[in-house]
């Protein structure tokens, strides 16, 4: 209720996963009335992969003291797993998910109608940039990698800064890139020559960018 120890906890969302679900990836609104994050219910042990819940993007209105799914049709719900949840400056929502709807429809539409969206591995769906309102509508693909587009986040200059997996010929690096908002200007920020930067030179990769409020990421 409060940012204190001794403030009481309140679980918001245990009606739901009746304390077996996970979450991940909370973030918190500009304004502080809302709060966004990736919910999944517990997995079925009985069930096959394509049938186990999904992550599914949540959203906690303070002031109402509601809780809703931002899919809330169950069909769409489970066409992808939703993660990273990032409010932007008008409302809308980034985040990454296997979804891949512009990528499959450009497929589609050259007679190739069985996609996957698998990484380069071909071992599991690879999660790329997606934008939509806050009510799921005009879903956009903004992003297209054959790894893993991960954790986006907004920065003051409005631009989404984000961890890219580059893993091709000879590349197997974690690097920071940003781009506009719709997906243009797409550049990399840092990372391509700076892995080998750890303790005594060990590798390291770049995960989960935050701006600082003097701008240094």
């Amino acid at each position: 209720d409060r940012a204190s120890v001794s403030a009481p906890e309140r679980n918001l969302t245990g009606d739901i996963t009746n304390g077996f679900g996970d979450v991940r990836d909370v973030s918190v609104s500009f304004d502080g009335q809302k709060v966004l994050f990736s919910m999944r219910t517990p997995i079925d042990p009985d069930a096959d992969d394509e049938d186990q819940p999904t992550w599914n993007l949540w959203e906690y209105d303070v002031v109402g003291d509601s809780l809703r799914r931002i899919f809330v049709d169950d069909i769409t719900a489970d066409e992808g797993h939703d993660l990273g949840g990032q409010y932007l400056p008008d409302g809308r929502i980034v985040f990454t998910s296997t979804r891949q709807n512009r990528a499959a429809a450009r497929l589609l539409d050259e007679g190739k109608p069985q996609y996957a969206a698998l990484d380069e591995d071909q071992e599991e769906p690879a999660f790329v940039l997606h934008v939509m309102e806050d009510d799921g509508s005009n879903l956009t693909q903004i992003s297209f990698n054959q790894s893993h587009d991960l954790f986006p986040t907004v920065l003051d200059n409005g631009r989404i800064l984000f961890a890219r997996w580059d893993g091709f010929f000879n590349l197997n690096e974690i690097a920071l890139y940003h781009s506009n908002p719709d997906g243009t200007d797409l550049e990399l920020l840092y990372g391509a020559d700076s892995h080998a930067t750890g303790t005594g030179g060990a590798n390291i990769e770049f995960l989960q960018p935050r701006e600082l409020q003097d701008g240094r990421i």
